[in-house]
């Protein structure tokens, strides 16, 4: 019994070195996305560490500072995404 083999020229090409690039666009947003969580989650640690200390019945600072570490992580993702389409 014969082996079928193809002949065809299976040379990376444009195409590939295309979408090895677009794999790696790909990663490093996953690496943004974890740097947005984990600032966010620095920040209310950070303010839940506070509330701590100061005895709060309210998590005043917690808020706070989550929604301003979200805020900064989100602005560096926006910044670092759109840098990646120019």
């Amino acid at each position: 019994m014969e082996r079928m083999v193809d002949k065809v020229d299976v040379t990376p090409g444009p195409v590939a070195e295309k979408n090895a690039n677009r794999g790696a666009v790909w990663l490093r947003f996953v690496g943004l996305g974890m740097e947005l969580a984990g600032i966010t989650l620095l920040f209310a640690g950070i303010g839940y560490w506070i509330d701590a200390w100061r005895n709060h019945d309210q998590m005043y600072a917690t808020a706070l500072s989550t929604m301003l570490g979200f805020g900064l992580a989100m602005t560096r993702f926006v910044v670092k995404a759109s840098s990646t389409q120019s």
